[in-house]
């Protein structure tokens, strides 16, 4: 089933070279893009012509075959991904030959489709693709607006909810990427994410549940990219404490998608006690949203064991027991602490590992 909704226009204008030595194919991928005006479907017959125009042209996404004279579609893709002028351009491999989709994402490809296709699922991966694109673009200018006041902008506070958007709808996995500017590395993330998947099931949660829990570890924290990193790293309290708010406010416009609906949750109440004494609203034991508390507990346990960006001080896993035990009807929902405390030789494994 493929994506009725998808609006070449917005892309502004477009041009995809297509390589293809088979002059019907040529014409039947010009044919899909027709009635978009804006995009602009350049030929190439062989890999070696298709270097050439990118040399003079800018191309923005290409249309890949495989099996083709003079530099085929092998040779091409390991010229393209090992040159820095054309690495980022966006390459869909379009062949017949079923066997090759791993070697050819080995080679850096962005998506495989098989001949004969559907034009409908060619206008949806290509428009995927650009979109895809589009969201390592914004993601930049959220790196780059992050280091500086502009970092609560308007602007950027846009670039983070269309960001957000593109993921949900496309590639979820994405929404990692949200991890480097909430300087996590990429261990640190999988972690979380093993830490939650592990709490969820011992919870008894559905594994639709469980998906969409695992996700929410890239953007629970999403309301401190947009507070300048420069106050995150004095230890600004009361910029610190806005974050739960602004990553509510970053989430409450975006199609409110089984993920979105949680992530907002847990943004904004991870910080609430079981004792009512937590931020922002002061909510109290079974006021707070169930998966909010779910995620505080491990938000908590990774804070105290790791060092982060705004914290440095980390203590051992057994130490942050402790401390966890202590919290036990203070911070956290009692039920939820047995059973953390119960299984917590699996969490200091999930630890140990990392």
């Amino acid at each position: 089933m493929f994506d009725n909704s998808i609006n070449f226009e917005l892309l502004g204008n477009k041009s995809i070279l297509c390589v293809e030595d088979d002059s019907f194919n040529q014409e039947l991928a010009s044919a899909v893009f027709d009635e978009y005006p804006n995009i602009k479907i350049i030929q190439a017959n062989n890999g070696k012509e298709a270097i050439e125009i990118l040399n003079i042209e800018k191309i923005d996404l290409i249309l890949l075959d495989l099996m083709m004279p003079q530099m085929n579609g092998f040779e091409t893709l390991k010229i393209l991904k090992s040159n820095d002028k054309f690495r980022d351009i966006a390459v869909i491999v379009v062949t017949s030959k079923e066997n090759e989709e791993i070697t050819t994402y080995q080679l850096g490809a962005d998506d495989f489709i098989l001949k004969p296709y559907n034009p409908q699922e060619l206008r949806s991966r290509t428009f995927k693709s650009f979109r895809v694109r589009y969201f390592y673009k914004l993601l930049k200018d959220i790196e780059i607006n992050s280091n500086s006041p502009q970092a609560s902008s308007s602007k950027n506070f846009k670039n983070i909810k269309e960001a957000i958007d593109i993921a949900i709808r496309y590639q979820k996995d994405l929404l990692s990427n949200f991890a480097n500017i909430l300087d996590r590395e990429k261990s640190s993330t999988a972690r979380l994410r093993e830490y939650i998947i592990l709490f969820a099931k011992l919870n008894g949660l559905t594994k639709k549940e469980i998906d969409d829990i695992s996700y929410i570890v890239y953007i629970y924290d999403i309301g401190l990219i947009a507070i300048e990193r420069k106050k995150l790293i004095n230890l600004d309290k009361k910029a610190y404490l806005s974050h739960t708010l602004l990553g509510f406010k970053l989430l409450e416009k975006i199609e409110p998608t089984s993920i979105i609906k949680i992530a907002k949750e847990v943004a904004y109440s991870h910080h609430e006690n079981w004792n009512g004494k937590g931020y922002p609203d002061g909510l109290k034991a079974e006021e707070i949203p169930f998966y909010a508390r779910l995620v505080s507990i491990i938000d908590y346990f990774d804070e105290l064991t790791t060092s982060r960006s705004y914290d440095k001080n980390y203590i051992s896993s057994k130490k942050a027991l402790e401390v966890i035990k202590r919290e036990r009807e203070v911070k956290f929902d009692p039920t939820l602490v047995d059973i953390f405390v119960e299984n917590f030789s699996q969490f200091k494994d999930i630890k140990d590992r990392f």
